[in-house]
């Protein structure tokens, strides 16, 4: 075979475009990966999928059960009640086929019911407040109207209650839900009584969501994260705080721990905080902290699916090996795991990220920070295995911040930052109310009738 003889310069050059070669190969692989990305395996939203979301895949582990109810499970139906507002007596026609006579059985009868309501209508109270003299002194007194009949004409607490419950708990713009008052109860009223309306809540519920606040402040754990919200056409952070029985919002410019401590809760607590790893939780360090470990589980999807790093399967497995354990032993009436286990786990965490050094030296950054994350971070990833009370993941929060999110999708985001203020503490205010097993309808009466701390505290904290 023929040798072909080039140049020192021509050699150099060969090296040079070599390297660049490889150089772009990888960058190629880099940015495929990162177009692989999605909500499944990285923190992305949903809503940043595309339509091209490719099918659904999930960490669940399949049961093997069919579809459907399964076997033995009681179904769920509608119940009579013992109290029917009316009765109608059905008999059967008088004549039989035969010419004789029907006997009806009045203790024999087969009972259906049938629930409606009733057209809606609107009361309209007018009060006559009578002056009277006294016969002695011929002083003149004036009878006193009730707090609510302020006005020559307004709306009672009904109504301030049904328009903050559709305009701030069912998200319905305020436009529209002029009309359902006007289509349903005949009542013109304006949009801007629907925004007064949430001002007035927004006021009220001053001191007591100053005592939710205090109610987060005294737990053992409570869930935290922050959103992206669009207020006044410029990027606000709608911030949650919560517990299992309470929920705290605030709207703010910032992000991070400027407006955390506006919020008024994480200076003051001393529990465990469950976040998603921003930086800004950290700088309280009063607290533990515990990582929602369902953004590891993506984290450590993509690295191994899209980047092939091993040891993010093995890291994954470990995870939810842990959970399972976790789990189980809660079941049991356990509070924690054996010492011996938690030793085992926390070898295995650590040979896992030991082992993976050899094969990130050379890959893209993203596996490198994952390891050094993970290794910085061991006790607050596994900080789920330490304390029965820490959820291995932030869903609460997650769950607390969704339908706040929806109502920027609804409405595009919110005019001013005083209604953005007011939607987020009147929310928290009807979330802690759901979470607590109270009325919705009888807390929103309770605002507007100067009553909503007693209703949600009816003991002092």
């Amino acid at each position: 075979m023929k040798m072909i003889q080039i140049s020192e310069q021509e050699y150099e050059e060969y090296k040079t475009m070599r390297a660049v070669i490889v150089e772009l190969t990888e960058k190629i692989k880099e940015l495929e990966a990162k177009l692989n990305k999605n909500s499944k395996n990285s923190n992305k939203p949903p809503s940043s999928d595309g339509p091209r979301k490719g099918s659904v895949k999930n960490s669940r582990i399949k049961s093997g059960k069919p579809q459907g109810g399964q076997l033995g499970h009681i179904g769920v139906t509608k119940s009579l009640t013992s109290e029917p507002d009316e009765i109608v007596k059905l008999e059967p026609q008088t004549k039989c086929e035969c010419g004789g006579d029907i006997v009806v059985q009045t203790e024999n009868f087969t009972v259906r019911q049938v629930t409606d309501i009733e057209p809606i209508s609107k009361i309209v109270v007018e009060y006559h407040a009578h002056d009277g003299e006294c016969d002695r002194c011929g002083k003149l007194h004036k009878a006193s109207f009730p707090e609510r009949a302020d006005s020559t004409s307004t709306y009672g607490e009904n109504i301030h209650a049904l328009a903050t419950y559709f305009n701030h708990y069912q998200l319905i713009p305020v436009k529209r839900t002029t009309e359902i008052f006007n289509d349903i109860f005949g009542i013109n009223i304006s949009q801007g009584t629907v925004y007064s309306i949430g001002v007035e809540a927004y006021c009220n519920l001053e001191d007591t969501e100053k005592q939710t606040k205090q109610e987060l402040i005294k737990s053992n754990v409570v869930n935290y994260d922050e959103s992206g919200m669009r207020v006044s056409g410029k990027n606000y952070w709608l911030h949650s705080a919560g517990t299992e029985l309470a929920t705290v919002y605030s709207i703010h410019e910032k992000r991070g721990r400027e407006a955390m401590d506006d919020m008024g809760i994480l200076p003051f607590f001393r529990g465990t905080a469950i976040h998603d790893h921003l930086m800004s939780y950290y700088q309280y360090d009063q607290c533990a902290h515990g990582e929602c470990n369902e953004h590891h589980l993506r984290h450590l999807k993509f690295l191994f699916e899209d980047l092939n790093c091993v040891w993010a399967g093995a890291m994954a497995c470990l995870l939810l090996r842990i959970k399972r354990h976790v789990d189980l032993s809660k079941a049991y009436g356990a509070d924690r795991l054996e010492q011996t286990d938690i030793e085992i786990y926390e070898n295995t965490y650590r040979k896992i990220l030991e082992e993976s050094y050899e094969d990130v030296s050379q890959a893209p950054v993203e596996p490198r920070r994952m390891v050094k994350r993970m290794s910085k971070y061991e006790q607050e990833t596994l900080m789920f295995m330490y304390d029965f009370s820490v959820p291995f993941t932030n869903n609460l929060a997650e769950r607390d911040i969704r339908m706040p999110k929806a109502k920027q999708k609804i409405s595009g985001g919110f005019r001013s930052e005083e209604g953005a203020k007011s939607f987020a503490r009147i929310r928290g205010f009807i979330s802690t109310v759901k979470k607590k097993g109270k009325n919705v309808l009888d807390g929103l009466n309770a605002i507007f009738e100067g009553n909503a701390t007693g209703f949600l505290y009816p003991d002092p904290l």
